[in-house]
């Protein structure tokens, strides 16, 4: 979630409620935790009487058919599913919706079935949405503030194809199927500065520590995956001292202008030297990012760029485009973190080589593949580093020895899948992988 948090940090898994103390003051991450053990609790009941993924039998959505509309296609039936917890609804406006025009894009162009056999399967995850991405948030009796933000859940229809014999909707390997999809996750632990060097961990380095002036939400952010068809394709990141939250909404270009609107902070907003990412939702659902430019002025609502920095087409008319907008992001060009088209190649490592400066003394690493296989990054995965000026650290994980980072998972994206069909080649090769439950309530026996 890219708003303006001070902390995303959830609480452990055994709290079960957020209690308020009078006079005491009341930061947002104290209620983002309420919801968020709330919900949890919720989805993980669902989950326990439900099963990894289930739906209504008198409500069952997301039924797949094959049809022929001039190419192959599928087409699902409204209704409502759960996976992991999480109540999914196909509307009934939009029943028989096609896997190749869904709501929620899995490309930026409408994509081709593979040929069986395949799985068909949902993919279940949730984005931040601010009111660049929908302006009812705001009210207009206070004059339109973004008081609040919201978390949507996005839903996927997708398909992979399928290796082995036919499966069986009772014997469908369901975790191995999961871990195959979501691969090897990337490992990043972060710090303040190089560690002490003398053998008491309680005498610190007067370099180890966190050297900004404020408090910041900090986000690394994957911005590209490295594609052996691609020439000089690296994977690479990009950093936010403010959780990548300042961004504003994309009118027009002209040139090498880009009209914006709604910056809310001048001071804080974007200058000159700034490396912005040029995208819009299409492009998010369908985990792409964006082309980012380099700033070399700001005048007003106009961002004026180099042109020779652009890392791809800029979109001529972005008015065109779903809820297109201006993000910006804070890596510069540094000896130690030189940038990749504009952004920070990852460099894997271990040990106390590869630490990657971002700035006021934090640094991070990624942890190196161990031999049986690569990590798999994805254009989105994200980790938030909270830093504090009164500590002069960052909040992070660490070891039992209360000193080492720990390297952790990405905070997010975190997907969610669930098989729906196995489409095989020839007449009867076709499986129905989802799983149905009555409703409990029923009317009495009659005595």
């Amino acid at each position: 979630m890219r708003g303006d948090f001070s902390r995303l940090t959830p609480d452990p898994a055994d709290y079960s409620l957020v209690l308020l103390q009078q006079g005491r003051v009341l930061v947002e991450s104290d209620w983002n935790t309420a919801m968020a053990t709330l919900i949890g609790a919720q989805r993980t009941m669902a989950a326990d009487l439900i099963g990894p993924h289930g739906g209504p039998k008198k409500n069952l959505g997301f039924v797949p058919h094959q049809i022929s509309n001039g190419r192959t296609d599928l087409e699902f039936k409204a209704g409502v599913y759960y996976v992991d917890g999480i109540r999914v609804e196909l509307p009934p406006e939009l029943d028989k919706v096609r896997w190749s025009a869904q709501p929620y894009p899995i490309a930026a162009t409408p994509p081709q079935l593979p040929k069986p056999p395949y799985v068909v399967y949902l993919d279940v995850w949730e984005r931040h949405v601010s009111t660049l991405e929908d302006d009812r948030i705001r009210e207009v009796a206070l004059g339109g503030p973004d008081t609040t933000s919201r978390r949507q859940i996005i839903w996927q229809l997708r398909v992979a194809e399928y290796s082995g014999d036919k499966p069986q909707c009772g014997e469908f390997p369901l975790a191995e199927w999961r871990a195959g999809l979501r691969g090897n996750p990337p490992m990043l632990r972060a710090r303040t500065g190089p560690p002490p060097t003398d053998d008491d961990p309680c005498l610190a380095s007067p370099d180890a520590r966190y050297r900004g002036v404020e408090n910041q939400l900090y986000r690394v952010e994957i911005a590209s995956v490295a594609d052996e068809a691609v020439k000089d394709s690296v994977t690479s990141f990009v950093w936010s001292r403010e959780n990548g939250s300042v961004a504003a909404a994309w009118t027009g270009t002209i040139g090498n202008r880009l009209h914006v609107a709604g910056i809310k902070d001048v001071k804080r907003g974007f200058a000159a030297g700034d490396w912005v990412e040029l995208t819009w939702d299409t492009l998010e659902y369908a985990g792409i990012a964006g082309t980012r430019v380099k700033l070399t002025g700001v005048d007003g609502n106009l961002l004026i760029f180099d042109l020779n920095s652009k890392t791809g087409e800029i979109e001529t008319d972005p008015a065109s485009r779903p809820h297109a907008k201006v993000r910006r992001w804070d890596q510069r060009e540094r000896k130690a973190a030189p940038l990749v088209h504009g952004a920070v190649e990852v460099v894997e490592a271990i040990g106390d080589n590869g630490w990657i400066p971002l700035e006021n003394g934090i640094e991070i690493q990624f942890l190196t593949a161990d031999p049986v296989g690569a990590h798999t990054y994805r254009v989105g995965d994200y980790w938030t580093i909270p830093a504090r000026v009164v500590t002069g650290d960052i909040i992070w994980p660490r070891a039992a020895d209360g000193v080492t980072a720990s390297f952790v998972p990405p905070h997010g994206v975190e997907h969610h899948y669930a098989p729906l069909a196995f489409v095989g080649s020839g007449e009867g090769g076709d499986e129905d992988l989802q799983h149905v439950f009555d409703q409990a309530a029923h009317c009495p026996d009659a005595t």
